[in-house]
């Protein structure tokens, strides 16, 4: 799954209702994200993980990063400019520099999830929020890989909020989402609306998304090592296997 399998789903029906409905969850959890700095002026840095440039708002000043074995798109045509191709668990930011993270289309992609998590942890101020949204292992969407949401690893809320809380995080709130079926059906697409409202009552552990907030433990026993000094712990190691394989040659 890359992010040109992203951008075409996002062009086909069911695509445009995952946008609408993970939308619908981000302005329930975060009301003020689409409208950054009109009504909630304390939070001025916000990255986006993953797949997140068509829920950023226009002309923002949010930065996003997506994962180095997805790609990089700028894709919508609207979206913000600064968005750069990342390793997992190394996040080009210094520490307690960002106010927002939201995650989507990317922690179910995750090969290492805890230190993925840990990098967050590292990169968000103490009273940082992290958003993440990530296919649901018990709903239908998870089982059939032809759209985004059946590629990766999926997560019951137990799990997510597992490896959160291993992570030093606290979850501070939980939503479900997205109870239509994923077939490109007319009938099924026309249905939306009757899905979500119905499931949303009689299946509610079956939705084909879930989504965690959740913030900071400032207690963490082992503070995560810091960008800059793992930076040059990489380049000390590479310099000292250079010099190593210099040496052996010298004495062929």
């Amino acid at each position: 799954m890359d992010v040109l399998d992203f951008r075409e789903f996002y062009t086909t029906p069911l695509g445009d209702i995952v946008h609408s409905e993970i939308n619908g969850i981000i302005s329930k959890i975060w009301p003020y994200f689409q409208t950054p700095l009109a009504n909630d002026p304390s939070i001025v840095h916000t990255l986006g993980y993953g797949f997140t440039t068509p829920y950023l708002p226009e002309k923002s000043s949010y930065v996003t990063f997506m994962p180095a074995h997805t790609g990089v798109i700028g894709w919508p045509k609207n979206a913000p400019s600064r968005t750069a191709l990342v390793e997992e668990d190394l996040l080009p930011l210094p520490d307690r520099c960002i106010d927002r993270l939201v995650i989507i289309h990317g922690f179910e992609l995750c090969h290492n999830p805890i230190a993925f998590l840990e990098e967050c942890w590292r990169v968000l101020t103490n009273e940082g929020l992290l958003l993440i949204i990530t296919p649901n292992r018990r709903g239908l969407w998870a089982r059939i890989d032809t759209t985004p949401l059946g590629h990766g690893r999926p997560y019951t809320m137990t799990q997510l909020t597992k490896c959160l809380k291993e992570a030093s995080f606290v979850p501070t709130h939980t939503l479900r989402g997205l109870y239509t079926p994923p077939f490109n059906s007319n009938l099924g697409i026309s249905l939306n609306p009757v899905f979500e409202k119905i499931g949303s009552y009689i299946l509610t552990k079956f939705s084909g998304l879930i989504a965690i907030e959740a913030t900071k433990a400032i207690y963490k026993a082992v503070p995560s090592v810091s960008y800059s000094k793992r930076f040059k712990l990489a380049l000390a190691a590479t310099y000292a296997g250079r010099q190593t394989a210099s040496s052996t040659s010298e004495k062929r």
